[in-house]
């Protein structure tokens, strides 16, 4: 009998001319769908047959999201089923959205004593996304990273702030997927020089975008940890470089801290002493 085909998944194109869009990555998100939908474990035939793709596709695809961990292969059956990364995922994208609602009022009353913009950024498949955004009516800044935009990873604050707590192959794939873009010539531009300022970050417990982004402009970041003690998210707080020099940024740097330390408490991670 033939698997049940929802018509979400059969009719779920994106919009034509669609900057970047890829037939590829189409084909691959009906295969999740799909599976999914008619689960738990299936054959590259099925998988072929219920979605009119050709096998050789649906194999090539399935190899490749195997590689991810978001799929897994019986190799007894050679059948495949949805792998863990797609619990991780699912797991982060409900945190996310308690983070943002925990994490908001908090991002204000930073905002508000910095006079500063402030973000809170999360760690995702392919890149550091912005959740949330507060901007200061003080702090004259051209470059402001909309909310569900990617951080470019290796000279935002927000984004180190959150790449140096990941796993190193984690954090070197989102760096390779991203691209290493010289913005000013104050960017790091090297994985090597990249890997060597996260080890920093994690060492000293912030972040710092010295001007790497755009001339002018520079950041501090801190990562906000979870109630099982993993880092799930940063605060940023970006604005004039002139603003962020000597006792201003130290002040800055505490401020920043002091605030995740009150949203990691407020997600049941216990307060440092």
């Amino acid at each position: 009998m033939r698997a049940r085909v929802s018509p979400s998944i059969r009719k779920r194109p994106f919009a034509r001319g669609q900057a970047g869009a890829s037939k590829s990555l189409q084909k691959a998100l009906r295969i999740l769908l799909y599976m999914g939908d008619n689960g738990p474990a299936l054959g590259v035939t099925q998988l072929a047959s219920g979605l009119s793709l050709n096998k050789t596709t649906v194999h090539r695809l399935l190899h490749a999201m195997e590689k991810f961990d978001l799929i897994e292969r019986n190799p007894e059956s050679d059948r495949y089923r949805l792998g863990l990364k797609l619990h991780e995922l699912g797991t982060r994208a409900v945190e996310s959205r308690t983070l943002r609602t925990e994490a908001h009022r908090f991002l204000v009353e930073l905002s508000r004593a910095t006079h500063e913009t402030v973000s809170l950024a999360v760690a995702g498949l392919g890149g550091v996304v912005c959740l949330d955004r507060v901007d200061s009516r003080d702090s004259v800044i051209n470059v402001r990273t909309p909310i569900g935009a990617r951080f470019p990873p290796h000279c935002t604050a927000a984004a180190k702030a959150t790449l140096a707590y990941l796993p190193e192959d984690e954090a070197e794939a989102i760096l390779s997927i991203m691209g290493l873009t010289a913005y000013t010539p104050h960017t790091m531009t090297t994985m090597a020089e990249v890997k060597k300022n996260l080890r920093e970050v994690a060492e000293r417990g912030y972040a710092l975008d010295r001007q790497e982004t755009e001339r002018g402009l520079s950041g501090v970041a801190a990562p906000i940890w979870s109630g099982d003690g993993q880092v799930i998210a940063a605060v940023g707080v970006a604005g004039p470089t002139l603003r962020f020099r000597g006792k201003e940024l130290a002040r800055k740097i505490a401020l920043t801290k002091e605030t995740t330390a009150k949203i990691s408490a407020s997600l049941g991670h216990p307060l440092q002493s």
